[in-house]
């Protein structure tokens, strides 16, 4: 017997609230970050955040445990190539 799974109609309106939401500016980093003409939604704001704690956490756990820099090291890596992958589609012109 097949298993079929389906989304409920509710969880289409929040989805699309969400990425309405990822895709509205962020006028507090525009406003602080931007250069004039450029706006910043609210994705490149988590993502740039994201970025700035990993590295953070990074730094902190760098002299504790070699087991966790690694970890901590790998979770930086992906930030950097979540925000460069944000960057390239933003300048193909790409929605997300």
């Amino acid at each position: 017997m097949r298993k079929e799974t389906t989304i409920p109609a509710g969880n289409k309106a929040e989805i699309s609230t969400l990425d309405m939401w990822l895709n509205s500016e962020n006028k507090l980093f525009t406003n602080l970050f931007a250069d004039s003409g450029e706006s910043i939604t609210n994705r490149k704001m988590l993502l740039d955040v994201q970025l700035l704690l990993s590295l953070v956490v990074l730094l902190s756990f760098s002299f504790v445990n070699p087991f966790m820099t690694l970890v901590c090291l790998g979770w930086f890596a992906s930030s950097v190539m979540l925000v460069r992958q944000h960057e390239e589609m933003d300048k193909k012109g790409g929605s997300k």
